[in-house]
């Protein structure tokens, strides 16, 4: 029954205030049935302007029960941990979603991921996040750059790789020992996606609901070419950290160079030869930059994209 269910919401936070209170205002509007509770992790100790909105929404009569917990260790790592940790106080808990504070659900967000869940036998359930663009980008940029998951759907898959929007069966974070989130993440990112890829190696069954999408901020210093740019180094950067950690079955360092070779030679043609294609030069450009990515990875490199807060 749903209303058996006990939920946490978990929400990291820094520097984003304004986009906080439209997330909790949302979560406010959620129609689940059964008990739940909002944490909040606050990233940042000198300002602590999330702990400002969460005690002014207390006091205006919050819906739910809101918690906020300090992170005193920067990064989305350590505030990801703390939230678990919380959570997890209550041996009642049987489900934690995780949702940023830049984005805000529909008021059926976790009815329709809880109900892909009993129908799969899920133990993590993730969805798609829909953009906000503060500024947009030019179309064929927007085009390149979105992702596939909104082509995803409702059923089981193979991984959901991120926790923009995601649900979790409470017991595996109980069968695992602290810290959950590898604090060696912690101003790289990626540190839901290595996470997440344990428990794909350890077992766990995924499944995706379409129909529980969230909606995300972007500010204007994420719609550019640029950033776009980096963000898919940095995706390439640690995705092959995460390969080198965890070592799946399909990945060796000299496949993966070889893959990279490849990509950088389909990169290039698309950003030179069909540069005249706005789509395939942008497509070509993220390409040739993950792939960069990847091979500063296998030298050892880290590119640190988080000492940078957007949207703050």
């Amino acid at each position: 029954m749903a209303g058996q269910d006990n939920l946490v919401v978990a929400i990291p936070t820094c520097r984003r205030p304004r986009a906080l209170r439209r997330c909790l205002e949302a979560v406010a509007r959620l129609d689940h049935a059964g008990p739940l509770r909002v944490i909040v992790a606050e990233n940042d100790m000198e300002r602590r302007e999330g702990e400002a909105v969460c005690a002014a929404l207390v006091a205006e009569g919050y819906r739910w029960p809101l918690q906020l917990v300090p992170a005193h260790e920067r990064g989305v790592a350590a505030a990801r941990n703390v939230l678990v940790r919380a959570a997890l106080e209550d041996p009642a808990v049987s489900h934690i979603a995780m949702i940023d504070d830049d984005e805000w659900p529909q008021p059926d967000w976790l009815t329709q991921l809880l109900a892909v869940q009993r129908r799969e036998g899920a133990d993590v359930v993730g969805g798609p996040v829909d953009r906000s663009y503060e500024r947009p980008p030019a179309a064929h940029v927007l085009r390149a750059s979105e992702g596939a998951y909104g082509a995803l759907r409702t059923g089981r898959v193979d991984l959901v790789d991120a926790t923009s929007n995601i649900l979790f069966d409470a017991a595996l974070f109980r069968a695992r020992s602290e810290p959950w989130f590898d604090p060696a993440y912690s101003l790289l990112g990626g540190e839901d996606r290595d996470f997440l890829i344990g428990l794909q190696l350890a077992g766990a069954r995924f499944a995706w609901s379409r129909e529980a999408a969230v909606r995300e901020d972007y500010p204007a210093s994420r719609c550019t070419l640029g950033w776009m740019l980096r963000r898919a180094y940095r995706s390439g950067n640690t995705d092959i950290l995460i390969n080198l950690k965890h070592r799946p079955p399909s990945f060796t360092p000299l496949r993966e160079t070889s893959k990279i070779a490849g990509a950088l030679g389909v990169g290039l043609v698309s950003a030179t030869l069909l540069a005249w294609k706005p789509q395939r030069r942008v497509a070509g450009l993220l390409l040739l930059a993950r792939a960069g990515g990847k091979l500063a990875g296998l030298m050892g490199l880290r590119y640190q994209e988080y000492r940078t807060i957007h949207g703050g």
